[in-house]
């Protein structure tokens, strides 16, 4: 990409554990690599890149249910508006849970 490049960041929370992530995320992201234990950065061939940083584990309780979750912390470099759109309808469908 020609000129500048341009950042933008993002976080949402997620009710996954660390263990869901990791275990999802190479069918989706299979050119991810690994920064450190909640890093992890995904390059594009057109020079596009994505550091996504995962939380600590939380639980959340209600009642005697438990329930996990992490905040996702998504570092885009040089992404499009619209990109970035389609990466999130990705992203959420592959991480999406089953529900009534």
């Amino acid at each position: 990409m020609d000129g500048p490049s341009t950042e933008f960041e993002f976080v949402r929370e997620y009710g996954l554990s660390h263990g869901d992530f990791f275990r999802i995320l190479p069918r989706i992201e299979p050119s991810w690599r690994q920064l450190d234990a909640r890093r992890v950065s995904v390059g594009r061939d057109d020079g596009r890149s994505l550091e996504i940083e995962i939380s600590p584990e939380q639980v959340r309780k209600l009642a005697s249910l438990r329930i996990p979750y992490i905040d996702i912390t998504f570092r885009f470099t040089d992404w499009t508006p619209q990109q970035r759109a389609e990466f999130f309808e990705y992203f959420d469908r592959a991480f999406q849970k089953g529900g009534g």
